[in-house]
């Protein structure tokens, strides 16, 4: 089927939905800029440099630090926005691919246009950048440039390139390996079908070993006394705090329509909520996890497997691919992705960010369904009135509904 042979009213449907999701992007956009700034919590991730040793998610700061001049937000700022401007592209770049490989189909297009509302998408990039976006980005990479290449040499040097990305992005946030080693896995051996088993086993450590050995190298040798240090050299600015008077719903509402204002000096802030945690150790860490309290673990426990489910479903119902058809991919080769799922026990451990954990163990999966799917003939069946119409309704609601600021219950 050609896309210029869709039934007008069919056409007019998707354009309409096109036309809903680039609205409430930029409505989006605005809110967390205009209405609801909330950048102190991700500027924290680029306080931290080398200047006093080595110590955990310092390389971004550092590399802010060697900027000519006293350049720290603009700095600060630039790594931000570059990073959700390159997930923002990969995202685009799945897009594309879906609409672009094999048969043209309604299918293709109704896939295409769930992907920037899932959890992991859009709103996840603008509600809350942490740095691995960029891990998010190297993950797409990785497994796109897996289904097109087809030489044990061509792979290796893949695997390489990507084990080295992740040994470099563990230094600006140690648990991105950890999110993504199962999502690389994962693409090893689905999206690599003529690849022998010996070549799937070099290939996962080339590119899951180096992070996994960023990782050690600071849990192993990182520095945990350099809090008053750090807090010494944050700089001084006032940027808007608007967690500081939501307190009521009230007082939120107060704020978004400038009854109020809350700005806070972000070395004050930084060094109350921020450079303290470099002190911690793991055990410390975990321990903090269990004062947190099993009904809020629980609770977010429990929204991010919804999350997780929901994608699955969706993916399913769009494409029409079956769960079963992809995970009989994992047949005879379930050693390796029960390894990589098994890094992701310590972010539960030593994080409370149970329902974030849950979102990226969603796109790892997610990420190498859709482009397992695309290449399947069941994505070429015509979709009923009815597979339409729960689209439509699904996409419109997501599309509203900003699932990707979800990932902090239970912290």
């Amino acid at each position: 089927m050609k896309y210029a042979q869709l039934a007008d009213k069919r056409a007019r449907v998707y354009v309409l939905v096109s036309t809903w999701l680039v609205v409430w992007g930029v409505w989006h956009v605005y809110f967390v800029e205009a209405v609801f700034p909330n950048a102190i919590l991700w500027l924290e991730y680029y306080a931290a440099n080398y200047e006093f040793g080595f110590v955990r998610r310092g390389l971004a700061g550092e590399l802010i630090r060697r900027l000519p001049g006293d350049h720290f937000f603009a700095g600060a700022y630039t790594i931000l926005w570059m990073s959700i401007t390159v997930w923002l592209i990969a995202l685009a770049v799945v897009m594309w691919l879906v609409l672009s490989t094999g048969t043209r189909s309604e299918r293709r297009i109704m896939l295409a246009l769930l992907v920037p509302v899932l959890p992991f998408a859009f709103s996840y990039a603008i509600y809350n950048p942490h740095p691995e976006l960029f891990g998010m980005t190297a993950l797409v990479a990785f497994s796109i440039s897996l289904t097109r290449v087809h030489t044990p040499r061509t792979r290796v040097v893949l695997g390489t390139l990507y084990g080295i990305a992740m040994a470099v992005l563990a230094l600006v946030h140690e648990a991105i390996p950890l999110e993504f080693a199962l999502g690389a896995v994962l693409a090893i051996v689905v999206l690599s079908k003529d690849a022998t088993p010996a070549a799937r086993r070099i290939c996962t450590v080339l590119a899951i070993g180096p992070g996994i050995v960023s990782v050690l190298l600071l849990a192993v040798v990182g520095r945990r006394d350099i809090a008053d240090q750090l807090c010494s050299h944050v700089p001084h600015g006032m940027v808007e705090n608007p967690w500081a008077v939501a307190t009521t719903p009230q007082r939120v509402l107060d704020y978004m329509l400038g009854r109020v204002e809350s700005r806070a000096d972000y070395h004050d802030w930084v060094c109350q909520y921020v450079t303290p945690g470099f002190n911690l150790d793991w055990i410390t860490s975990a321990k903090l996890v269990i004062m947190v309290g099993f009904p809020a673990l629980f609770g977010a426990f429990l929204l991010g497997l919804l999350f997780f489910v929901a994608t699955t479903w969706m993916i399913r119902y769009v494409s029409a691919v079956p769960v079963r058809t992809f995970l009989a991919e994992l047949r005879g080769n379930l050693v390796l992705p029960a390894l990589a799922s098994a890094l992701l026990v310590p972010l539960f451990i030593t994080a409370v960010d149970w329902t974030r954990w849950w979102v990226m163990i969603t796109l790892d999966v997610a990420i190498v369904y859709i482009l397992y799917a695309i290449n399947r003939p069941e994505i070429e069946q015509p979709p009923s009135r009815r597979n339409v119409l729960v689209f439509v309704c699904v996409v419109l609601a997501l599309a509203v509904i900003p699932t990707g600021s979800a990932n902090n219950i239970g912290g």
